[in-house]
């Protein structure tokens, strides 16, 4: 027990840092790392994304029996409550956001859905790739005394495609309304928090994915595309909107 306290002292963020050798990541072939709408023509840097993700811990190495020993401590202590709270962030919908901004997004913000869901577009062809190539077995998969409460999928588990979007999200939102962006990270940190939580994916997958959505994030920032779409008008008059529509100044968070 005295040798799984230092990784569970992570557990609030799911911070386990993991010491993993970096394998390069070479470019996708053809357009799936196009984007489409008012992202066309962005290509991320798939290389860097697939250096900062890294590799999952080694089978039967010191680092995968702490993310295993993680993953029997939640199981045997999470409770109802917490399991449908899981439920909650299941799917990837920017609605989910609403509440760490103060105000209604997705069907009542078009043109921040529309373009959110284009600049995803190739990070989600990123992490599909890294995916594809890590090849990690999911931890119930690999270890049946864990009983996922999430649907079981059958794609490898590093990284976390839920995991990936939240941060990623995150960060986009919080770039467009630096002024919730605290409030914003939590939620995208719970949102690949929450797959731990239920078994269907190692801490280390979800602390690779938020390296990933995290550097996803900056090179969408940085590309004359995103600069586009912070300047088009309609994005423009829903963030004016999103404002004027909070009901009153969020508390402070509890820290």
């Amino acid at each position: 027990m005295a040798a799984l306290l230092p990784a569970l002292a992570f557990l609030p963020a799911l911070a386990l840092l993991q010491s993993t050798l970096v394998a390069p990541l070479p470019a996708l072939a053809g357009p799936a790392d196009q984007a489409p709408g008012i992202a066309a023509g962005l290509r991320l840097d798939l290389p860097a994304l697939g250096r900062i993700t890294g590799t999952p811990p080694a089978p039967g190495s010191r680092e995968e029996a702490g993310d295993l020993a993680i993953l029997l401590w939640l199981q045997r202590f999470r409770t109802p409550e917490m399991v449908a709270a899981t439920w909650l962030l299941l799917d990837r919908n920017l609605s989910t956001f609403s509440s760490a901004v103060g105000a209604e997004l997705g069907t009542a913000t078009p043109a921040l859905k529309a373009g959110l869901e284009s600049f995803m577009a190739p990070v989600s062809a990123a992490y599909r790739e890294i995916k594809q190539q890590r090849a990690r077995v999911r931890p119930y998969l690999a270890h049946p005394e864990l009983r996922p409460c999430l649907p079981p999928e059958a794609t490898g588990s590093f990284p976390s495609g839920h995991a990936v979007w939240f941060r990623t999200t995150a960060e986009l939102l919080a770039d467009l309304m630096p002024e919730r962006r605290e409030r914003l990270e939590r939620v995208g940190r719970q949102g690949g928090a929450n797959r731990v939580y239920c078994g269907v994916h190692y801490p280390s997958d979800v602390e690779a994915s938020q390296r990933l959505g995290a550097e996803a994030a900056r090179q969408i920032i940085a590309s004359p595309q995103w600069r586009a779409f912070r300047e088009d008008p309609s994005l423009q008059q829903e963030l004016v909107r999103l404002r004027a529509t909070e009901q009153k100044a969020l508390p402070p968070l509890v820290r």
